[in-house]
């Protein structure tokens, strides 16, 4: 018997031999773990809101002041990892989207920030029950 033919042979087995709760999807989570995220929604609340004034002077470029889109104490929530929230900064989204699978795993809330150098803003997310 070829190495092929074992692989798979090994491989079916594995398959069957897994229940089906525990089978994996195409992205690596389990059935399980998928309906456990579907449970759960995650808040996303804007904390702080900075600005480098001192990289504008000594770069001589940049926006004039903080970020505009998103106020301080403003508040998100999100019922699917795949969708930004509405009124969402598009460029924050792009930053702290990878941190929604881990909060609605772990449970524990993060801090992210947004990666505009001149003006980052601050995000708590937080996993709250549907």
């Amino acid at each position: 018997m070829g190495q092929r033919e074992i692989l798979s042979g090994t491989t079916a087995t594995i398959a069957a031999a897994t229940p089906p709760s525990m089978s994996k999807r195409p992205g690596g989570d389990t059935d399980a773990q998928i309906k456990s995220r579907e449970r759960y929604g995650v808040r996303i609340t804007v904390l702080r809101k900075d600005f480098e004034k001192e990289f504008i002077e000594k770069l001589k470029t940049g926006p004039a002041g903080p970020c505009t889109r998103l106020n301080e104490n403003q508040e998100f929530t999100i019922t699917s990892q795949w969708e930004m929230p509405e009124g969402f900064c598009q460029w924050a989204w792009a930053d702290i989207r990878t941190y929604v699978p881990m909060v609605l795993g772990f449970g524990s809330p993060f801090v992210v920030c947004c990666t505009d150098g001149f003006r980052p803003v601050f995000f708590k997310l937080e996993r709250i029950e549907l």
